[in-house]
């Protein structure tokens, strides 16, 4: 038996952060990062919490780690709000995430709503069940996954995008591409996750290199918040790959943004995957998707081109990793890679010498 769930309410469209209204008269906890608290953005939040007595949580900072969420979390049980607003990108997503999660744990009876708004069009975070937390000790990220992550509402509204810098639309919009590409050939696919993987992958495959040349608000951000939402729904249902095991092993260890290590890596792993029959025929048919020659070699060579316009660095070096360093680290990162909870689900089993010569290649 399969089984494809559609939580939370999605609200979208103009003026979407009107969904907020319900709130009103609440307790509310806002979770977000210093930046977008002193930035005006928030302004626009609390606008809408029409009568609310409102706690704002500023500390979250990117790779959120378990003291994070550990102090938070007591933040959040001493307040005890009936709603939480997740505020940001990924990393106040993930960290609201684990905070709403563990602060239950903390105060039994705490139940509050968990509204999410993106102001990044990447993770999808505000429709999946995963939370990305760091053990900053050990230098190693880990996915939670658990249902009870799930925010119950997530509201889209592009006009928070308009500032958001083109290195940032880079990174968060390879991270959709990634998502969506792994989720159509993982394990778990399903024809519900494959139709959003789709259109997921098609929409930011067109839209991403114009939502980083436009300043302000455009429909190109608009539709690749779309896409972001889409990829995360995909992905939460399908499961991801080898991609994303690489990219939070090399994440938790060098600090390289998220984004970026999936631009490098996942043309490398789908070279990889294709030498499985049902995931190479799947990279063709996203490939003709995007008007593209229908193999999977096309497809790995038109994210290389598309990396290569959006200014992102093709080797690990270029982002500061240097190579002996990378040598020394290799069985550490490789033992990290297959354990991540991302990596069972990819197409084709992977072994630690897999790995090893996909690390290799980015040097």
């Amino acid at each position: 038996m399969e089984r494809f769930q559609l939580k939370p309410t999605i609200y979208f469209g103009p003026d979407a952060l009107a969904a907020l209204d319900a709130l009103a008269g609440k307790r509310v906890m806002v979770i977000t990062d210093a930046f977008l608290s002193s930035s005006g953005l928030l302004d626009r939040v609390t606008a809408r919490l029409t009568g609310c007595t409102v706690e704002r949580f500023t500390e979250v900072v990117p790779d959120p780690s378990l003291a994070l969420v550990a102090r938070g979390a007591r933040a959040l049980a001493d307040f005890r709000p009936e709603a939480v607003v997740a505020f940001g990108g990924g990393s106040p997503m993930d960290c609201a995430k684990a905070m709403v999660e563990f602060g239950k744990k903390l105060e039994t009876g705490l139940a509050p709503l968990f509204y999410a708004v993106p102001t990044t069009a990447g993770t999808g975070s505000e429709v999946t069940s995963f939370a990305v937390l760091t053990d900053t000790e050990r230098g190693v990220k880990y996915p939670l996954v658990d249902d009870a992550l799930l925010p119950d509402a997530a509201v889209l509204d592009a006009s928070l995008l308009a500032g958001v810098p083109p290195a940032v639309t880079a990174d968060t919009g390879m991270d959709v591409l990634t998502h969506a590409a792994e989720a159509y050939v993982a394990k778990q696919a399903s024809p519900f996750s494959d139709a959003l993987a789709e259109q997921a992958f098609s929409l930011a495959y067109e839209h991403l290199k114009p939502a980083y040349e436009t300043a302000g608000e455009s429909r190109a951000k608009e539709n690749m918040l779309l896409a972001s939402c889409m990829a995360g729904m995909a992905f939460n249902a399908a499961g991801l790959g080898l991609c994303h095991g690489l990219a939070h092993s090399l994440g938790g260890r060098y600090h390289v943004p998220h984004g970026r290590l999936n631009a490098l890596l996942l043309p490398h792993v789908i070279q990889f995957n294709a030498a499985d029959a049902e995931a190479a025929r799947r990279y063709a048919r996203l490939a003709g998707r995007c008007g593209l020659a229908q193999n999977p070699r096309a497809l790995a060579a038109a994210l290389n081109r598309l990396r290569a316009a959006l200014k992102l660095p093709d080797r690990l070096s270029a982002c500061g990793v240097e190579a002996g360093q990378l040598r020394g680290d290799m069985d550490a990162l490789a033992e990290a890679a297959l354990a991540d909870l991302c990596t069972p689900t990819n197409p084709r089993s992977v072994s630690v010498l897999d790995v090893k010569a996909i690390l290799k290649e980015l040097v």
